[in-house]
C-alpha cells in the first residue's frame, strides 16, 4: 500500500531550508545575458478530465514535430522534448525523434506521468497522478523504469525532467539527484492542485534557481506568474479573490478584465499574443531574463487537447507561437537555446551544501 503522503503546504516565496529543494539558491544570468528556451511535454493523448487511464493510449501527435520544426527553425529555437514512457514505448516516434536530434533540431528529456509507468500498483485515481502521494519506493522505481527505457531508445542518458501535471514530491528533489538528473523543470508557480490532493505552490514566483546537497541541478520553472498595475500586490489579490466562490465570476473577472492583477503563462496555450506580451515586460522588468516557453505536444493535433479542438484551433495556435516568437527575437532580444545549455549561461553555482 502507498505510504501516507504528508500534507501539502504553500512553500515560502522566499527560497530557504525546508522546502521541496532544500536550501536553494537563486540563479543569475550572466551580465548581458537574454535566453530562450522551449519545453514541449512529448506525452501519449488522454482525456485531460480523466488522466488517469491506462487503456486506448495512441502517441499519434508525435508525428506532426517535423512540422513544427520548420516554424521554430526560423527563430533558430530547439526545443527540448519531455518524454513519457508511452511515448518511449513507441517506436515510431523514437525514430522520428531520433533523427531529429541527429540532426540537432531538437533535444530529450524525461517527463514522469505515474499512471502510464510501470510498476503498476498504485490504484488509478486522480490522486494518485501526483507522485507526492505515492511514497519515495514507488516514485523511485517509476523513474528508474522510465530513465532505463529513455536510455535504451537513445543511447545516453536523460539530464532533463519534469513530473506530470507538475506533481513533485517531497523526494523528488533527492531521487534527481541520486539518479544522475541536472535539470528539473516541475515546479508550476502561483498555481494550486490542492483540490486533486496534489501539491500548492502559490508561494512561489518564476525564477530560476539552484538546489541539491552533493551536486548542483538547476530549476527552471513553468513560465507562469502574476502581473498586473497592483504590482506586488497582484498575486494575494489573485489569490484571495480565486479561494472565494461567490467572487471568482465576478470581481476576479473585473480584476482580471481591468489588468490589476493577471495570471498568465509563457504558451500559445490559452495565452493570446498580447498577454504573452505583457507576462514578458512584467519578468524583465524585475530582472527575469531566462524565459521557458512551453506548450504540450497535443497541441499540434486537433481534438487531443482542450486547447486546440479543430483545425482552426490549430491555425490559432501555430499563430500565437510564430508571433510570441518573433517578439522575444525581434522586440525583446532573447536567444534561444536548448534548455540543457541554459547552465552555461548563468554565473557559476555556489557551492553545494554538505549532506
Amino acid at each position: 500500500m502507498p505510504t501516507k503522503a504528508p500534507q501539502w503546504q504553500p512553500v515560502p516565496e522566499t527560497l530557504q531550508e525546508g522546502g521541496l529543494f532544500g536550501v536553494p539558491q537563486p540563479a543569475v544570468p550572466r551580465p548581458g545575458t537574454r535566453l530562450g528556451t522551449v519545453v514541449i511535454d512529448a506525452e501519449e493523448d488522454f482525456d485531460w478530465n480523466v488522466p488517469v487511464q491506462r487503456c486506448r493510449i495512441s502517441t499519434t501527435n508525435l508525428r506532426q514535430v517535423v512540422a513544427l520544426h520548420e516554424i521554430l527553425r526560423s527563430w533558430q529555437a530547439v526545443p527540448t522534448y519531455l518524454l513519457t514512457y508511452p511515448v518511449l514505448e513507441d517506436s515510431d516516434a523514437v525514430r522520428i525523434l531520433r533523427r531529429q536530434l541527429e540532426l540537432g533540431q531538437c533535444a530529450v528529456g524525461l517527463q514522469l506521468h505515474p499512471w502510464v509507468t510501470p510498476p503498476f500498483e498504485e490504484a488509478p485515481l486522480l490522486r494518485n497522478s501526483f507522485l507526492g502521494n505515492l511514497g519515495l519506493d514507488l516514485e523511485e522505481r517509476k523513474l528508474v523504469a522510465l530513465k532505463t527505457r529513455f536510455e535504451q531508445c537513445f543511447g545516453f542518458a536523460p539530464t532533463v525532467y519534469r513530473a506530470g501535471r507538475y506533481g513533485l514530491s517531497w523526494h523528488t528533489a533527492g531521487l534527481l539527484e541520486k539518479h544522475g538528473l541536472r535539470i528539473d523543470t516541475s515546479l508550476a508557480p502561483r498555481t494550486s492542485f490542492a483540490a486533486e490532493s496534489g501539491p500548492d505552490y502559490t508561494a512561489y514566483d518564476y525564477g530560476l534557481f539552484w538546489f541539491g546537497r552533493q551536486h548542483s541541478l538547476l530549476e527552471v520553472p513553468l513560465c507562469r506568474s502574476m502581473v498586473g498595475w497592483t504590482r506586488s500586490w497582484a498575486s494575494p489579490l489573485y489569490q484571495a479573490l480565486a479561494g472565494r466562490r461567490w467572487t471568482r465570476s465576478r470581481v476576479l473577472g473585473l480584476v482580471t478584465r481591468l489588468r490589476g492583477a493577471e495570471r498568465m503563462t509563457l504558451s500559445p496555450e490559452g495565452n493570446d499574443t498580447a498577454a504573452m506580451r505583457r507576462l514578458v515586460r512584467g519578468l524583465q522588468a524585475r530582472g527575469e531574463n531566462v524565459l521557458a516557453l512551453s506548450f504540450h505536444s497535443s497541441s499540434l493535433q486537433p481534438g487531443q487537447n482542450p486547447y486546440v479542438q479543430s483545425k482552426a484551433d490549430l491555425h490559432v495556435f501555430y499563430d500565437r507561437l510564430s508571433e510570441i516568437l518573433d517578439h522575444l527575437v525581434t522586440t525583446m532580444q532573447v536567444r534561444f537555446v536548448a534548455i540543457e545549455r541554459v547552465p552555461d549561461h548563468l554565473e557559476p553555482s555556489p557551492a553545494v551544501l554538505p549532506p
